[in-house]
C-alpha cells in the first residue's frame, strides 16, 4: 500500500493525499476526512522519511549518550523523552561508551537521517571526527562541558562545586586522610572532582593527606579498589567514590573485611540513586538534577529547531547546581539532615 494506491481508492490525486498528510489545512474538510478514513481501512501509514523530506522536518531528535546503565543517564534519558513527547518529537538513542569513534559515527548516522537536532551528553568529539556535522548546521546541545563549535549550548551540572562542599563537610567533620575514587572513563568529570576537592582543601585551616586512583564506574570497581587498598594495608579515614555504583561495591569490600562504616571508614558518593538511602548505612552523596539536566537540554534544542527565542544562535552556558545528602556514612550524628533528606 502506497500513497498512489490510497488515492485511486479514495478517487483523489496523489497531490491531494500528499496535502491531506502534510498540510491537512489546505484540504477540505469532507475531502480530508474521505482520504483518512481511506487510510485507516487500509492502514495506511505515510513514510516518515519521505514525509520529513517534503515537510524539511522529521520531528526527530537525537540522543547521544555514554551509557543507559546509571541512575545518571537514566534520568537525562527521562527528562529528555518527557519534553521531546510534549512537543511531539520522536527521540532516536545512540550509546557511544565513550568511544569517539562510535560517537563519530552516530553523529554521521543522524545527520544523515535528516534529524532536527542533537543533543550529546559528555561529548568526546574535538569536531573534526565527523564530516557530516562539519558540513550541515545542525542544533545541538551539549550536556558537559565539551563545546565542540563556537556557538554550541552547553547544558550541565556543576560537578566542582558539589566535589567541594563534599569535601569540606568531611573536614568539618574531622577526616584528615581523603581518598577519592575517579571514573577511569570520564577524565572530564574527574578533572572537575579533582579540581573541586583541591578547593576544599586549600580552604582548610588543617593538613590534609589526600590521594586518589582510577576505577572503573561500577560496583565491580568498588570492590576491586577497596579490596586492593585493605590488602595493602592503607585505610584512608574517608573515601569519596565518583558513583554510587563504586560506593556499593566499596561498602561490599569492607564490610567483607569487617571495616565498620562509617567507624572505622567513611564512605560518600558523588552521585545520588534511589537505593543509597536504603542501604545500611545510608550513603552521604550529592544529589545530581539529571532529570531537570535532560528537560532542560531538550528545551533548549527545540528552541533552536523552532527558532522560537532571540537568544537561540548565541553560545550559552545552562549550570545546575547539586545537593549535598548528608546521611549516616559519613560519620553524620545530627538527626536532622535525616529529617529532611
Amino acid at each position: 500500500m502506497n500513497i498512489k494506491r490510497i488515492a485511486e481508492l479514495a478517487g483523489v490525486s496523489v497531490a491531494t493525499v500528499s496535502r491531506v498528510v502534510n498540510h491537512p489545512e489546505r484540504v477540505r474538510d469532507k475531502t480530508r476526512e474521505h482520504v483518512l478514513s481511506v487510510m485507516e481501512e487500509y492502514n495506511f501509514t505515510p513514510n516518515w522519511f519521505a514525509r520529513s523530506l517534503n515537510l524539511e522536518s522529521s520531528k526527530t531528535i537525537a540522543l547521544l549518550i555514554p551509557s543507559i546503565e546509571t541512575s545518571y543517564f537514566q534520568q537525562i534519558i527521562s527528562g529528555v523523552e518527557t519534553v521531546a513527547g510534549n512537543k511531539g518529537y520522536a527521540v532516536l538513542f545512540g550509546q557511544t561508551s565513550n568511544d569517539p569513534g562510535r560517537e563519530a559515527e552516530f553523529v554521521d548516522m543522524m545527520v544523515n537521517r535528516k534529524v532536527d537536532g542533537m543533543i550529546q551528553v559528555n561529548s568526546r568529539l574535538n569536531g573534526k571526527e565527523t564530516m557530516a556535522s562539519q558540513n550541515v548546521e545542525l542544533p545541538r546541545v551539549h550536556i558537559g562541558k565539551n563545546r565542540i563549535r563556537a556557538n554550541d549550548t552547553l547544558c550541565y551540572v556543576d560537578i566542582e562545586e558539589g566535589a567541594r562542599r563534599m569535601t569540606q563537610h568531611l573536614i568539618e567533620l574531622g577526616y584528615n586522610t581523603i581518598m577519592a575514587l575517579f571514573d577511569e572513563m570520564n577524565e572530564d568529570a574527574s578533572e572537575q572532582i579533582n579540581i573541586g576537592i583541591h578547593r576544599a582543601l586549600r580552604d582548610a585551616n588543617q593538613p590534609i593527606s589526600f590521594s586518589s586512583v582510577q576505577a572503573e564506574s561500577s560496583v565491580r570497581g568498588g570492590y576491586l579498589t577497596i579490596q586492593r587498598l585493605i590488602q595493602n594495608k592503607y585505610f584512608p579515614e574517608a573515601i569519596v567514590t565518583a558513583s554510587d555504583l563504586q560506593a556499593i561495591g566499596a561498602m561490599k569490600a569492607a564490610r567483607d573485611a569487617n571495616i565498620n562504616i562509617p567507624d572505622d571508614m567513611a564512605l560518600v558518593s558523588l552521585t545520588d540513586s534511589a537505593v543509597c538511602s536504603v542501604l545500611s548505612p545510608a550513603l552521604t552523596a550529592l544529589e545530581l538534577p539529571s532529570k531537570k539536566l535532560g528537560m532542560a537540554a531538550a528545551r533548549m534544542l527545540i528552541d533552536q529547531i523552532e527558532d522560537t527565542l532571540p537568544y537561540v544562535d548565541m553560545p550559552h552556558d545552562l549550570i545546575l547546581q547539586p545537593k549535598l545528602k548528608i546521611r549516616e556514612s559519613c560519620g553524620n550524628t545530627q538527626d536532622i539532615y535525616e529529617w529532611f533528606d
